[in-house]
């Protein structure tokens, strides 16, 4: 278990990975993915690959407080869980 947690950004509160999620609507991605902010995509070239691939992994944390929250959004599911750690490294720095 602890390996297991020991990838995830830390958090006082939830966290949630989704995969997909526009499938269990019976939404385009193209129009899932206009809840998304431009700073939540690991990048618009990863985006990109999102739309053309009709997948996409969400993960969102409350580090803190159940308050605030990030979000990352990005094409595979290793892709997002080492930008939330690189995310959360850069606000343990702080």
């Amino acid at each position: 278990m602890e390996e297991i947690l020991s990838i995830l950004p830390k958090h006082k509160a939830g966290l949630s990975i989704e995969h997909d999620q526009h499938k269990n609507v019976y939404e385009t991605i193209e129009i899932y993915i206009e809840m998304f902010d431009e700073e939540d995509w690991i990048s618009l070239e990863d985006k990109q690959k999102c739309i053309d691939s009709d997948e996409i992994w969400e993960i969102q944390w409350y580090r803190d407080t159940p308050i605030g929250f990030f979000r990352v959004v990005g094409s595979s599911l290793e892709l997002i869980l080492k930008q939330a750690r690189t995310v959360d490294e850069e606000l343990h720095d702080e």
